[in-house]
């Protein structure tokens, strides 16, 4: 079905009806918009349209899609052309939009599984390969970033064991046994945190707001509140392997 010949028809018959564009999507209840994009073969009327269309226009349904007047003994052979190419259209643009679908669905699969990976990441249940621990942490050695004394961590547990990651930032070398081990052994200063700020419990959705008050925290004990002052050391490593 070709498109540009039945815009330039539509045109024709306009305008042998000496009917502005205007007045025939006023007659027609559509844009003049509409009546622009038919003409240029960029879209096909509606098939509500289509009928009324021919009636304005005093052309036949076989002539509209034809796009072209047609002699009586031709009707019958371009009747059949016609139907031959509407139901190829058809197909064709079945296809379009089976193939559009597709791809908007890779899309949103794709952005789901990226969106997923991040929220895990975020949760704590999976690490990127990048941040996790992949040499050993020397201070001002190679790529090496900062200087924490990991020696100090290492001596309060061997879940407190630092490395550093692919860019040289320093990780602990499980994270998962760490932030255990920290929620097992510093639950006071956790909870001091928790209470003074009235925070959630303690997760990996909001481990940076705990290490951002651990420091700040002037209520409890002093054991309470130098354990609440580790919490907030313990978060500038751990955040390391998740950002």
């Amino acid at each position: 079905m070709d498109q540009i010949k039945i815009g330039n028809f539509i045109s024709l018959c306009r305008k042998k009806k000496k009917l502005t564009q205007e007045q025939l999507a006023e007659q027609l209840n559509v844009s003049v918009n509409a009546v622009s994009k038919w003409e240029r073969g960029l879209n096909l009327p509606d098939y509500s349209n289509i009928q009324s269309l021919c009636k304005i226009l005093e052309i036949s349904l076989n002539e509209f899609f034809a796009g072209e007047y047609l002699k009586e003994n031709e009707i019958e052979k371009q009747a059949e052309k016609n139907i031959l190419e509407i139901w190829k259209f058809t197909k064709n643009k079945t296809k379009k939009y089976q193939i559009l679908i597709i791809v908007i669905v890779i899309i949103i699969i794709i952005l789901f599984i990226i969106l997923s990976r991040m929220l895990l990441i975020k949760g704590g249940y999976i690490i990127d390969d990048n941040l996790k621990y992949s040499q050993i942490y020397i201070p001002e050695e190679s790529n090496i970033k900062g200087n924490v004394d990991i020696k100090e961590f290492g001596k309060l547990h061997i879940d407190f064991d630092i490395g550093a990651n692919k860019y040289g930032y320093a990780v602990f070398k499980n994270p998962k046994k760490a932030i255990k081990r920290l929620k097992k052994d510093y639950k006071k200063g956790i909870k001091l945190i928790q209470k003074e700020y009235h925070l959630p419990p303690l997760s990996n959705f909001n481990y940076k707001t705990y290490g951002t008050y651990g420091w700040q925290v002037t209520t409890g004990s002093n054991d309470e509140r130098k354990q609440a002052r580790f919490v907030s050391s313990f978060m500038d490593i751990y955040e390391n392997s998740f950002n």
